[in-house]
């Protein structure tokens, strides 16, 4: 990370910091069959990866759930690349502030929206995901193990001897199936 990133993700740190302790949530555990809205946070800039969380969301409407996805694609010009259509929407480069905190109404929507589950698909380090995943209001939220999401996340998935996103998204569904509620 050069010089000038760093010290803007230290100021967008701060911010979350100050941020998270206004944040007040009733968390509770969730089954997919027992939820009704469902938010998927996602990295997107991969065109695999965003593939195999569209089929995921796909499989999400078909139990009957009403799904929001918002996925970062890290460049600036992401409008050639993908236009938002319904349940899918996008941010990138362009709507982070000097301090690389998300911004737009998307993104305060989906932080605002009290999901019933929260699913945050990102297995890397991304510092604007990591925000609306930790800002985030929804009563439930899964994650990977690792970085952030083992302090913001509610039910954490071990993924370490298969680190890709289709494996995480079968384990997602696997343990949300487990949950009796």
């Amino acid at each position: 990370m050069s010089f000038l990133k760093d010290i803007q993700e230290k100021i967008g740190r701060f911010q979350l910091k100050k941020e998270q302790k206004q944040l007040k949530r009733n968390v509770k555990a969730f089954s997919i069959e027992k939820a009704s809205t469902i938010g998927v946070l996602y990295n997107a800039t991969n065109r695999n990866d965003a593939e195999a969380v569209k089929k995921f969301i796909q499989y999400l409407k078909e139990e009957r759930k009403d799904v929001l996805s918002l996925g970062f694609i890290d460049t600036k010009e992401s409008s050639e690349l993908i236009s938002p259509t319904l349940n899918y929407t996008f941010f990138d480069q362009n709507d982070l502030s000097k301090s690389l905190v998300p911004t737009g109404n998307d993104v305060e929507g989906f932080i605002n929206k009290s999901f019933s589950i929260l699913i945050d698909l990102n297995t890397q380090d991304c510092f604007p995901l990591e925000y609306i995943s930790n800002l985030s209001h929804a009563k439930f939220k899964v994650g990977a193990k690792g970085s952030y999401r083992n302090n913001v996340c509610d039910l954490i998935i071990d993924i370490d001897d298969n680190p890709k996103l289709k494996f995480l998204i079968i384990q997602v569904k696997h343990y949300l199936k487990m949950i009796k509620n």
